[in-house]
């Protein structure tokens, strides 16, 4: 593997950015006004990946979906003003470092993500990696057309997709790359479907060394 990829593809929510952080600080404000429960940092972690307002009804099922989706805009809201805030302790542990060597070592790298774009572009902003990327694809539902658009006419074998969800490695395996599952995030090795598991970031320049 380590002499064939020259391109990492990365989700955002889950993966690098530990999302929930945003997510938990912003509902803790925002779903009491409007009467409704606050979701554990687990259901959060479970629901994240989702694109929104899918997000919001897997949060609060048996609520009026249209009451949801207005009070998801403000949790989104909520969660851009308090960015700045939190921004310190939003990238997992060692991802920083970890994209840093793979940019020195001429590593192409990508976002995919079906968050929206006023949230990915400032998280990348606010924790100060978005110069890191070669391109960033955001604010679709489906994750296999924008790793299709990533890869192009370039050779499958240079991709590598690494992700936290099912649709991550459904997407990988659809366009023929492989991928990797980030369980120093919110993936889990029950997570079946990945073709390698990373505990650390650093685990990751070491399988492509």
């Amino acid at each position: 593997m380590k002499d064939k990829i020259h391109s990492v593809i990365f989700d955002l929510d889950g993966t690098l950015s530990d999302s929930a952080i945003l997510t938990v600080t912003a509902l803790q404000k925002i779903a009491p006004l409007h009467g409704l429960p606050v979701p554990s940092e687990e259901a959060i972690k479970i629901a994240t990946g989702n694109p929104n307002p899918e997000f919001y009804y897997l949060l609060f099922p048996g609520f009026p979906r249209e009451t949801i989706a207005e009070i998801g805009g403000l949790v989104e809201e909520e969660e851009l003003r308090i960015l700045p805030s939190v921004s310190g302790r939003l990238l997992f542990k060692g991802c920083r470092e970890m994209l840093e060597c793979l940019k020195e070592q001429g590593i192409r790298l990508h976002i995919a993500s079906t968050g929206d774009r006023d949230h990915v572009f400032s998280v990348l902003g606010e924790t100060g990696i978005a110069q890191l990327f070669d391109s960033v694809s955001c604010e679709r539902p489906v994750k296999t057309e924008m790793l299709r658009e990533i890869i192009g006419d370039d050779c499958k074998d240079c991709f590598l997709m690494v992700g936290d969800m099912h649709k991550d490695h459904e997407a990988a395996r659809a366009n023929g790359i492989l991928s990797v599952g980030a369980c120093y995030g919110y993936c889990t090795r029950n997570t079946a479907g990945f073709d390698y598991y990373i505990d650390a970031p650093d685990e990751l320049l070491k399988m492509l060394h």
